[in-house]
């Protein structure tokens, strides 16, 4: 069983409360997304009736901050958002006149005690952090997360006009230390074992398996579950009902006529998966990381291989710290130092 943690002490500045989010608070919440996002921004948070419908969503908790009945900061939980039983913890804005005052961490730790003591919830914990927001990083990794795979390019350029790269952190408190088996080629042994490493010397009790060579099987040998949803590979898993692609052919053909970045979650856990390995190498998929618990199958969590393919392999700018910048190191991807600063770098990332 995993290890309830304390409840975090809330530590909000005189005159500010944090509260759920109301239906009437949508027009209030879009300007502060407005406010904190560029004027260009394509983000679609800055309209009142796309707030209202995030307010309307069943699967999503909102949370303001304020002070004098003005909303100063949103932010929200996303449940099931990537896979059954995970809850990311995401959308956080604080309006530029009340930025510095430590909104964003109090936001954060409410969300991480609402979710506690809700008894209804029991899975995995997680948030996709931009490499553009060293803060928001540090805020995570100070509050119990670790980053376990990271993306270049990968998310809606909302704070500029290019693209954003994010890493994965987990909350690693709500993974599950139960022991399993770990299917990967050899070659890659060293990156499961090291961000393994990253959250608890008790996750090394899991068996790592590993196979050099790698037949490909047939498609009645192995059906992929395979979602094209907004450009993105979501899941490549053993099984499942409805296939978009069934056989190592239809996968690269996938690659091929694709334009948009592809993130493939490996259930790492499936033995006959590791036929998989070599096509995503040949076609210029790169290890972006090993997320403990990610997928969840028929009651059972399951540990994810990652998988990242990109278009096109131009540099990018990424300000990140330690934490990060070792991930980068244990997935052999190379980077300038542009910048040293006090407590995060600046990379060129090729």
């Amino acid at each position: 069983m995993t290890t309830v943690p304390r409840p975090f002490t809330p530590d909000l500045p005189p005159g500010y409360a944090i509260r759920h989010a109301r239906e009437g608070d949508a027009p209030a919440i879009a300007r502060v997304y407005a406010a904190a996002y560029p004027s260009d921004t394509d983000y679609p948070l800055v309209e009142a009736a796309a707030v209202r419908s995030l307010l309307d969503d069943e699967t999503t908790a909102a949370f303001v901050a304020e002070t004098e009945d003005r909303v100063a900061g949103v932010a929200a939980v996303e449940y099931d958002s990537f896979d059954e039983g995970n809850a990311q913890i995401c959308k956080l804005a604080v309006h530029p006149d009340h930025q510095g005052q430590g909104l964003g961490r109090e936001l954060l730790k409410h969300r991480l005690n609402v979710l506690r003591t809700d008894p209804a919830f029991d899975g995995l914990i997680y948030s996709a952090a931009v490499t553009s927001h060293p803060a928001s990083q540090h805020n995570l990794i100070a509050r119990g997360f670790e980053p376990y795979s990271i993306h270049k390019l990968f998310q809606g350029g909302y704070f500029g006009p290019d693209a954003e790269s994010e890493a994965i952190m987990l909350y690693t408190p709500s993974i599950e230390y139960d022991e399993r088996d770990v299917y990967v080629p050899e070659r890659y042994r060293h990156v499961v074992e090291r961000t393994l490493a990253q959250a608890s010397l008790d996750l090394l009790g899991r068996h790592i398996r590993t196979v050099n060579t790698v037949t490909y099987p047939t498609a009645d040998q192995l059906r992929m579950a395979l979602s094209h949803e907004a450009g993105f590979l979501w899941e490549v898993t053993p099984e499942g009902s409805e296939s978009w692609a069934e056989t190592k052919s239809e996968l690269l053909a996938a690659v091929r006529d694709d334009d948009e970045h592809l993130m493939v979650p490996i259930d790492a856990n499936a033995r006959q998966l590791l036929a998989l390995y070599e096509p995503l190498e040949r076609v210029g998929f790169y290890p972006a990381g090993f997320i403990p618990d990610w997928l969840t199958r028929d009651g059972e969590n399951r540990d994810a291989f990652v998988f990242q393919h990109p278009p096109e392999e131009r540099p990018t700018t990424m300000q990140v710290v330690a934490d990060v910048k070792a991930l980068l190191d244990v997935l052999e991807m190379e980077y300038r130092v542009v910048a040293d600063h006090d407590w995060y770098w600046e990379l060129d990332v090729a």
